[in-house]
C-alpha cells in the first residue's frame, strides 16, 4: 500500500478540506485497482501567523502556499491542498495545478449576531459595524450599504465569527462554513450579482511539482493498475470545475491582480436541454483606484464540443480584455 504525502496548513478548516481532497484521493485509486493510504503534512503558513496586519501590507496570496510549496520541493510531501482563491493567478514554473474538486457554494455569506434568525445585511441600522478582511468584499459591500462601518478582520473561522462579540456582522466564504458544518449560523447568503466572490472561492486545488507528474487531467481513465499519481489525479479531477478554475484565474493573470486589489471574477457552466451546446458565463469585476468606480464586465457563449484547458483560459482573457477596455 501506498502512502500519500499531502501538504496542508495547520488551522481546522484546512484540515478537514484536506481530508475531503484525501478521501476522494483514496476513493480514486480504490476504483483503479490500488490500496492508497495518505498522511496529513501540516505546517503553518506566514500568512497564519501574522494576523496583524492584512494580506495587502505583506505579500497576498503566496503567504499561505510558500511553507507548502517548500515541502513539496524538499520531497516532504507529494501534493499540497490550498484554497484555489488563495493561490497566485500564476504559480512558479516548478509547480502546477493538478487537480482540483468539484466547487462547493461559491458566495459570500452574512452572519449576524442572531445567527440564522439575526438582522439582514439590509436591515441594519445606518453605522453599524460589519466585519471582513476582503477588500474585494468592501468595495462591493460599500455599493450595497455605504452608510455602515468595515472593520477589518483575519484569523480563522472561529476566531472571525467570536468577534461578533463587539460586531453587528460578519462576512465569510460559505463554502468554508458549510464543510465546517456551521452553515446554520449563516443569517443570508449575497447573491452573486450582490458580491461577487473571489476568483476560486469554493474550489478545492491540488498542486504538485511539475516533474511529479504527467499531464493527464482531462485524459478519460478506465479501471487499470495504477502506476503513477497522475492517473489517480486524474481520476479525482472534477473536469468542469477545472475549466471554471482555469477561467477564473486567467482573468486575473491577465488583470495582474492579487489580495492587494479588489478583482474578482466567477464562471459557471449552464447545460442545455436537447442537442444544443452547454452556455458557459462569466461576470467579472476591477475597482479602479484612479476613478473610485467599480468596473463590470460579463461574457457568455456556448462551449464547444472542442473545448479544451485553452479555451477555458482564453475566456477568462477576454473578460479581462473588456474590464482593460474600460481604464
Amino acid at each position: 500500500m501506498r502512502t500519500l504525502r499531502i501538504a496542508t496548513r495547520k488551522s481546522e478548516l484546512a484540515m478537514t478540506q484536506t481530508r475531503l481532497v484525501a478521501e476522494r484521493m483514496v476513493a480514486c485509486a480504490k476504483a483503479l485497482g490500488e490500496n492508497l493510504d495518505y498522511e496529513l503534512v501540516s505546517m503553518t503558513t506566514e500568512g497564519d501567523r501574522r494576523l496583524d496586519r492584512s494580506l495587502a501590507d505583506f505579500g497576498g496570496k503566496g503567504v499561505f502556499i510558500k511553507e507548502l510549496e517548500v515541502a513539496l520541493m524538499e520531497g516532504r510531501a507529494d501534493i499540497a491542498v490550498h484554497s484555489l482563491k488563495d493561490m497566485p493567478a500564476q504559480v512558479l514554473p516548478q509547480f502546477k495545478l493538478a487537480a482540483v474538486l468539484e466547487r462547493e457554494d461559491p458566495r459570500d455569506a452574512f452572519i449576524s449576531k442572531g445567527g440564522a434568525n439575526g438582522t439582514k445585511f439590509m436591515d441594519l441600522p445606518a453605522g453599524a459595524r460589519v466585519g471582513t478582511g476582503s477588500i474585494r468584499r468592501v468595495v462591493q459591500l460599500k455599493a450595497l450599504r455605504p452608510d455602515l462601518e468595515y472593520v477589518p478582520i483575519r484569523g480563522n473561522i472561529q476566531t472571525r465569527l467570536a468577534k461578533l462579540a463587539d460586531l453587528d456582522g460578519v462576512v465569510l466564504a460559505a463554502a468554508g462554513l458549510k464543510r465546517m458544518g456551521l452553515d446554520g449560523q449563516i443569517t443570508e447568503y449575497f447573491s452573486v450579482e450582490q458580491v461577487l466572490p473571489a476568483s476560486g472561492q469554493g474550489i478545492l486545488a491540488i498542486e504538485t511539482l511539475v516533474d511529479k507528474v504527467t499531464d493527464k487531467v482531462g485524459e478519460p481513465v478506465e479501471p487499470a493498475e495504477v502506476t503513477d499519481l497522475s492517473t489517480v489525479l486524474a481520476s479525482a479531477n472534477h473536469a468542469e470545475t477545472f475549466g471554471i478554475a482555469l477561467a477564473e484565474m486567467s482573468f486575473l493573470k491577465a488583470l495582474n491582480a492579487g489580495c492587494q486589489f479588489p478583482v474578482a471574477s466567477h464562471a459557471r457552466i449552464v447545460p442545455v436541454d436537447g442537442s444544443e451546446p452547454s452556455k458557459f458565463l462569466m461576470h467579472g469585476i476591477y475597482w479602479q483606484e484612479s476613478t473610485q468606480k467599480l468596473l463590470r464586465a460579463n461574457l457568455q457563449t456556448e462551449i464547444p464540443a472542442t473545448a479544451d484547458n485553452s479555451w477555458f483560459i482564453a475566456q477568462g482573457e477576454s473578460l479581462a480584455a473588456q474590464i482593460k477596455a474600460q481604464f
